[in-house]
C-alpha cells in the first residue's frame, strides 16, 4: 500500500519541478491567470472615466514595462541565455512590449495591434503552454505572469477602455504580421531557431503546429490560419452591431 505521505511529497516535488500540459496543474495555472483578469477588469470598469482609473493603467503599465526588461534580462544573463529562446524575438515578448504604450497613449494602431495579437494569438499559449519548468522555477513566471499581462490587457482595454477593432485596423495589423514575419524569418532559417514558431524546427512540446504540414508549407497554411482569426475576430463586433439592429427593428415592427 502506498505512503500517503510519500505521494503528496511526490506530487508537490513534480509541480515544484515541471509543469505539463492538460493536466490539473494546468487548469488550476489558468484558472489563477483569468481570476487575476477578471479582478483588474472589474476594478477598472468601477474607476471608468475618473482619475482613479488612469492612475491604475500608468501604474500597470509601469509594472509590464518593469516586468518585461527583466524578463528579458534574466533570460540575457550568463548562465541563462540560450540564443535559440533568450532573444525577444516571439511575437509575445514584442506586443508585452506594445502592452504600456498601447495602455498609456491609446494609439489606435498600438490598441488595434495589442488585439489581434494578444486575443487572436497569444491566448494559444493557455492550450498549448510550451513551459515545461514548475512552479520552483523562474521560467513558470515569466511565462504565465507574461501572457497574463498581454492578454489580460487586451481584455482590459476592450471592456474598460472599449475599444472595437475596425476593418482598418485588421487590415494594419495583417501587415504588420508580415513585416514582423519578414524580420524575423530570416534570422529562424540563419541559426536554425524557431522564433515566431515559423522556423524549420518544431518546439519541444506539441502544440498546433505538429498538425500542420512540413515546412514551409506550413508557413502557408499558418498564415491562412492567423488570417482567419484575425478576421474572426474582426468579425464579432460588426456581427454583433448586425444583430442588436435586427433585434431593435423586430421589437419595433408592430
Amino acid at each position: 500500500m502506498s505512503d500517503p505521505i510519500a505521494v503528496v511529497t511526490q506530487a508537490e516535488t513534480t509541480i515544484y519541478n515541471s509543469f505539463s500540459a492538460f493536466t490539473p496543474m494546468h487548469a488550476v495555472t489558468v484558472a489563477v491567470s483569468v481570476l487575476a483578469m477578471v479582478w483588474a477588469v472589474r476594478i477598472g470598469r468601477r474607476w471608468a472615466d475618473t482619475p482613479r482609473e488612469w492612475r491604475l493603467r500608468r501604474a500597470w503599465c509601469v509594472f509590464v514595462l518593469v516586468w518585461q526588461v527583466l524578463a528579458t534580462a534574466w533570460w540575457c544573463a550568463p548562465g541563462n541565455f540560450k540564443p535559440e529562446v533568450s532573444l525577444p524575438l516571439h511575437l509575445c515578448d514584442v506586443v508585452a512590449i506594445l502592452v504600456p504604450f498601447a495602455l498609456w497613449t491609446q494609439h489606435r494602431w498600438l490598441r488595434a495591434l495589442l488585439y489581434f495579437w494578444a486575443i487572436g494569438l497569444s491566448t494559444q499559449a493557455f492550450v498549448t503552454p510550451v513551459v515545461t519548468e514548475g512552479l520552483g522555477h523562474v521560467e513558470f513566471w515569466l511565462f504565465w505572469v507574461g501572457h497574463t499581462q498581454i492578454v489580460g490587457s487586451s481584455i482590459y482595454d476592450i471592456i474598460v477602455l472599449r475599444f472595437r477593432p475596425a476593418w482598418r485596423d485588421y487590415a494594419s495589423a495583417s501587415v504588420i504580421t508580415v513585416l514582423y514575419a519578414a524580420v524575423v524569418l530570416p534570422i529562424d532559417l540563419l541559426f536554425d531557431f524557431n522564433y515566431g514558431y515559423i522556423g524549420r524546427v518544431l518546439p519541444d512540446k506539441r502544440t498546433i503546429l505538429d498538425s500542420l504540414p512540413v515546412w514551409p508549407w506550413r508557413l502557408l497554411v499558418l498564415w491562412a490560419i492567423v488570417q482567419g482569426v484575425y478576421l474572426a475576430i474582426w468579425l464579432v463586433w460588426p456581427a454583433g452591431r448586425w444583430i442588436r439592429q435586427w433585434l431593435t427593428r423586430s421589437k419595433s415592427t408592430p
